[in-house]
């Protein structure tokens, strides 16, 4: 499906990467109100490109491919570097063809011990994932880098390791301060300070070298010069996740498919970087059962824990939905998981726009779509054809606060293995939540792609 191109694309490619380069070193940076993706990138732009950060060597838990899906039906050509956390890089000529999928792995392009990846298109439409640690780990790559950057969750008590990936995706040097939360207060650690990221250079802090055998670790990210794509990799015993984190905190936040299976762990991990406390309330939707709003006060600049499960207040049965709401803005997060391990996951913003896509190759556990809104609001799903499945496209209505099934809202669309499907709203109310196959059901929660 995939195959080196010609070298006469080199020029050609190296016109949209010097573009590329030259428009991020002028350009201000800006915060989104969330983090961005590639998906709302238009099919006919005249280039664009995709960043990745996260990825270990083979040796470090978190060792996969990059995933490339070319959602269009014409050719794609891409110049794509990988870079290594030593600094040594190397850059191929690609070629995705339309309607398919292309894999990099970074570590057979590369020695060391973490990448970031710089893809730079000729074209839009083109969306890619990070898929590791024999594909329970996923994490989309974004089409620009931020300025604050903010994560709830994190664990670095002993069996445990928690690392952040930065990958500067512009050409000048770009600096940054982590500031660190727990239930104790926060720090400031002087290495992580003025901590320095060169132009299109991937490095890592390792949190647990100033925050020692502790839980609940909660971090924020300010980029006092340029931007940076991050990705949080949790590592807890066996299991290895990506958290893509928050661009800032809030005051309300959704989980709406957390697990109660009796096998399970499932908790709400918040962290409250102000200067007053905050009161979070957790309110859960489970079945026919009537369950009471869990609470807790965090203290100022803080983090505190909600326990979903096991949990005597609420019943093992099934998914419950949750509903974060906080006095102050917090940083939510959701850790699922068993004894061999906790999984962590940030909330996804509600948006107008979500791809869902097999880029696991395992198919999904559990695929559904919430409106958090009190009004009924009308969703369509368009699926990209292949030389196997026909394309489909189908309407219906999801009432307001209700979460349900993709496929039982549109049975049209039979099994998820191996699909690609566009899911779009008529306003951002939207939220789209997928769990990977695993053991108990519903622990590995991974991220979708976002178009806005």
């Amino acid at each position: 499906m995939a195959r080196e191109r010609p070298g006469v694309l080199i020029a050609v490619l190296a016109l949209a990467l010097a573009a590329t380069a030259t428009a991020s070193a002028l350009s201000h940076s800006s915060n989104p109100t969330s983090l961005p993706s590639a998906l709302s990138v238009a099919g006919d732009a005249e280039s664009t490109a995709l960043y990745c950060t996260g990825l270990s060597g083979a040796g470090g838990g978190a060792a996969g491919v990059v995933s490339f899906l070319n959602t269009q039906p014409t050719v794609r050509h891409m110049a794509v570097t990988v870079v290594n956390d030593v600094g040594q890089r190397v850059t191929r000529q690609l070629t995705v063809l339309g309607g398919s999928t292309m894999r990099v792995s970074p570590s057979s392009w590369l020695g060391g011990h973490s990448y970031g990846v710089d893809a730079v298109i000729t074209g839009g439409g083109v969306v890619a994932e990070e898929v590791a640690a024999q594909a329970r780990a996923l994490a989309p790559c974004v089409s620009g880098g931020v300025t604050s950057w903010y994560a709830s969750g994190f664990d670095t008590k002993v069996g445990s390791s928690a690392v952040l990936s930065f990958f500067n995706p512009t050409a000048t040097p770009a600096v940054i301060n982590v500031t660190t939360y727990s239930a104790t207060g926060y720090a400031a650690p002087a290495p992580f300070q003025g901590f320095a990221v060169g132009p299109h250079d991937q490095v890592e802090i390792n949190l647990g070298r100033e925050v020692v055998n502790t839980d609940n670790v909660g971090v924020g990210v300010s980029v006092v010069r340029g931007a940076v794509a991050v990705v949080g990799v949790q590592r807890s015993g066996t299991v290895t996740s990506f958290t893509t984190g928050s661009s800032s905190p809030a005051t309300r936040a959704w989980f709406p498919q957390v697990t109660t299976a009796s096998a399970a762990r499932a908790d709400v991990l918040v962290t409250n970087p102000s200067t007053q406390p905050a009161n979070v309330t957790v309110a859960v939707s489970l079945g026919s059962f009537h369950v009471v709003p869990r609470t807790v006060s965090v203290a100022a600049r803080a983090t505190g824990v909600v326990t979903i499960t096991p949990n005597s207040a609420i019943p093992a049965a099934g998914f419950a939905s949750l509903r974060v709401t906080a006095s102050t803005p917090v940083v939510a997060a959701l850790a699922t998981g068993s004894t061999a391990g906790m999984s962590l996951s940030a909330p996804t913003s509600p948006e107008r726009e979500f791809l869902v896509s097999d880029f696991s190759g395992r198919g999904f556990a559990t695929a559904t779509l919430t409106n958090v809104g009190v009004r009924a609001l009308a969703v369509s799903v368009r699926e990209l054809a292949t030389s196997r499945v026909p394309a489909v496209t189908a309407t219906s209505t999801l009432a307001g606060g209700a979460t349900v099934s993709l496929r039982a809202l549109f049975a049209v669309l039979g099994p998820l293995h191996g699909r690609t499907i566009v899911v779009s709203a008529q306003r951002p109310a939207l939220v789209v939540t997928l769990t990977l196959p695993g053991n108990p059901t519903g622990v590995n929660v991974v991220a979708p792609l976002d178009g806005g």
